[in-house]
């Protein structure tokens, strides 16, 4: 199913201070979900209404919208084998406020 992605300004400056072949990898798995749709990348429930896309060491949760839009809260790298509890907190609390 294709989606619209949508990102909070919080989010456009995570995304600047990764690596560039980071951001390559997130526009082009981000373009992949509005051409292909979010079937074609890794995508895993995590808490009530938050989701996870899974980029390599890349995440990026996100909650659905009304009309077929994934809105993104928070993007990191991971290093840990589980998502850090404080990650989908902040991303609850920033979604929230949409």
């Amino acid at each position: 199913m294709i989606f619209k992605v949508e990102k909070l300004d919080v989010v456009n400056g995570e995304i600047a201070e990764l690596q560039q072949e980071q951001q390559d990898l997130l526009k082009s798995e981000y373009e992949l979900i509005e051409t292909k749709g979010i079937e074609f990348v890794r995508v895993k429930h995590l808490q009530g209404k938050i989701f996870e896309i899974k980029s390599k060491n890349l995440r990026s949760l996100f909650r659905y919208q009304e009309g077929k839009i994934i809105l993104i809260g928070v993007v990191f790298v991971k290093k840990a084998q589980k998502t850090p509890k404080d990650k989908i907190k902040l991303a609850k609390q920033r979604l929230k406020e949409m």
